[in-house]
């Protein structure tokens, strides 16, 4: 409430009124100036480059990654329908274990055949037969001599070769009108060896 006091005389000088003002004082609002005006369009423009820029491009990239992996949950639920199709044994594609067995079991034939027959051309022997057990890693030779004694010389120089891990033989008197003796050497074969 405002509290101002109005004096006022009349023209004798006698009788004095007092005027209450009742009513509150009320001031003029202020209008907008350009100060204001300008922070509040720099405050527009700041919250449009801070906030709405960067969740607009969220929201595309949202869009754009969430129809790339729909595309993908479909190309893969296709390529499980299409594999579940063809009926395809996974075991049986996983064979690079036995691959590598099976590589193990690999002997250049050709090198230990000639490596023998040398041994048994300077003890003037004759090489009847060769075969290759690869599974009990042996090679199983025949040779025909007609010195019976030779054989465990020859067994001997086979010993001595890099690969032959051990050699066993046997010998056969001749058969029929033969003259030679036969021995059976069998010989186990080392992979390792280099």
């Amino acid at each position: 409430m405002a509290k101002r006091h109005v004096y006022s005389k009349d023209a004798s000088g006698y009788g004095e009124f007092i005027y209450v003002d009742l009513l509150p004082e009320i001031r003029r609002a202020r209008q907008f100036n350009v100060n204001v005006v300008a922070a509040l369009l720099f405050a527009i423009i700041l919250g449009f480059f801070l906030i709405y820029q960067p969740y607009r491009d969220g929201t595309f990239l949202l869009e754009e990654l969430t129809s790339e992996n729909n595309d993908a949950k479909h190309a893969y639920l296709l390529t499980q329908e299409e594999f579940y199709g063809y009926e395809i044994d996974i075991d049986a594609i996983n064979f690079e274990n036995d691959i590598e067995t099976i590589s193990k079991l690999r002997v250049d034939l050709n090198n230990n055949i000639d490596t023998i027959q040398l041994i048994v051309d300077d003890n003037n022997g004759r090489l009847q037969s060769v075969s290759y057990d690869a599974l009990n890693d042996e090679l199983v030779v025949k040779i025909g001599h007609i010195d019976e004694f030779r054989f465990s010389s020859i067994n001997n120089q086979i010993l001595n070769i890099p690969w032959v891990a051990d050699s066993t033989f046997k010998t056969a008197p001749p058969l029929g009108d033969s003259l030679l003796n036969i021995g059976t050497y069998t010989i186990e074969v080392n992979y390792d060896v280099e």
